[in-house]
């Protein structure tokens, strides 16, 4: 392949179905990838930067934009970065020189000062470039389970004790896992635990409800609830997927019922039914410990990937984010004031 060969170009719209094809055979070609997800997650604030070679794309990157048209990781997009065409009949060294050559012709196209960050897919191992252009990387962790192989059993076996016996007990209770198409439902059991650990949806109801649509459209997602024998639901699991992987993205329980197991027994229905469909199963991590403590109990594998980032700008975002939190609680406590003294 010659360096003249190559051409880098922002890829016309008109072109997405192709970009969406790429995405299928790309090995870094998950469900976040596709066009219509990124037209939805970021309202058409997108753009695409290929290389192509004889009119072929062979490496890509989707580049979504938040409100203040910095390159950013949008809410429940769990990987985007670099996309490459397969190789599978090179040499480890022949795909990797490859890969470079496309990366740094790539990032000669793409406006650096505009990187906030992103996250990349689990397969990308050569950040370098990105490093030698001035950005840094933190290492994350996800679990994957790889179904290659495997049988119901086998994936039984790598349960741990914790997780078995929640899931025991719910068959016990008579607790069965049915398949749903009710986002409402999903929506106020993920807000319902959401709320429980303190935090917040970043998506707003009319935007999660929009994306829900365009993955429904597109049949890559999966909904499933459990109930018990007077008909209540006890748990929502939502999981997105496309040839290649299912992703564990959203969940929530009836407080009242979060002991009697519901929610475990319905990932692991959620893990058996995506075997012989997809390759693996990505749980996600996180920083809070019960919920990694949690996910790691399904026995899937612990996956570094890396989250790719402009210090600088991080940095006065996250000064920015203070600010704006310390002036919501003086104008809080204003209000109290005002309320309590001057009634």
């Amino acid at each position: 392949m010659s360096e003249r060969s190559l051409q880098t170009k922002t890829l016309d719209p008109i072109r997405y179905n192709e970009w969406d094809s790429f995405v299928d055979l790309s090995p870094q070609g998950d469900v976040f990838c596709y066009s219509w997800w990124l037209d939805v997650i970021t309202r058409s604030n997108f753009k695409i930067y290929i290389v192509e070679e004889k009119g072929e794309i062979v490496a890509g990157f989707p580049a979504a934009y938040d409100d203040q048209n910095r390159i950013n990781e949008p809410p429940l997009t769990r990987t985007l970065g670099v996309l490459y065409k397969p190789q599978p009949d090179l040499s480890d060294h022949k795909r990797s020189s490859n890969e470079r050559k496309w990366l740094t012709r790539l990032l000669e196209n793409i406006p650096l000062e505009e990187f906030l960050q992103f996250c990349t897919h689990h397969t990308f191992t050569d950040w370098l470039p990105f490093r030698w252009k001035g950005l840094k990387q933190t290492t994350r962790y996800t679990y994957i389970l790889d179904y290659q192989g495997k049988t119901i059993d086998d994936l039984w076996k790598k349960v741990n004790h914790g997780r078995k016996s929640c899931i025991n007990s719910a068959v016990r209770n008579g607790i069965k896992v049915e398949e749903s198409d009710d986002f409402e439902l999903l929506y106020h059991f993920t807000e319902l635990s959401y709320r429980r650990q303190g935090l917040k949806l970043k998506l707003p109801y009319q935007y999660l409800k929009l994306l829900d649509e365009a993955i429904r459209n597109k049949g890559n997602r999966l909904i499933l609830k459990t109930v018990d024998d007077t008909g209540r639901t006890h748990a929502v699991v939502y999981i997105v997927f496309n040839n290649k992987s299912a992703y564990y993205l959203l969940s929530g329980s009836d407080p009242e019922y979060r002991k009697m197991g519901g929610q475990t027994l319905a990932l692991w229905e959620a893990v058996k039914y995506f075997r012989g469909k997809t390759d693996c199963f990505n749980f996600g991590g996180s920083d809070i410990r019960n919920i990694e403590e949690y996910v790691r109990g399904f026995g899937g594998i612990i996956t570094p990937y890396y989250h790719i980032y402009n210090e600088k700008l991080l940095h006065s975002d996250e000064i920015r984010y203070q600010l704006n939190k310390l002036l919501f609680h003086l104008s809080s406590l204003m209000k109290a004031i005002r309320m309590r003294f001057f009634r």
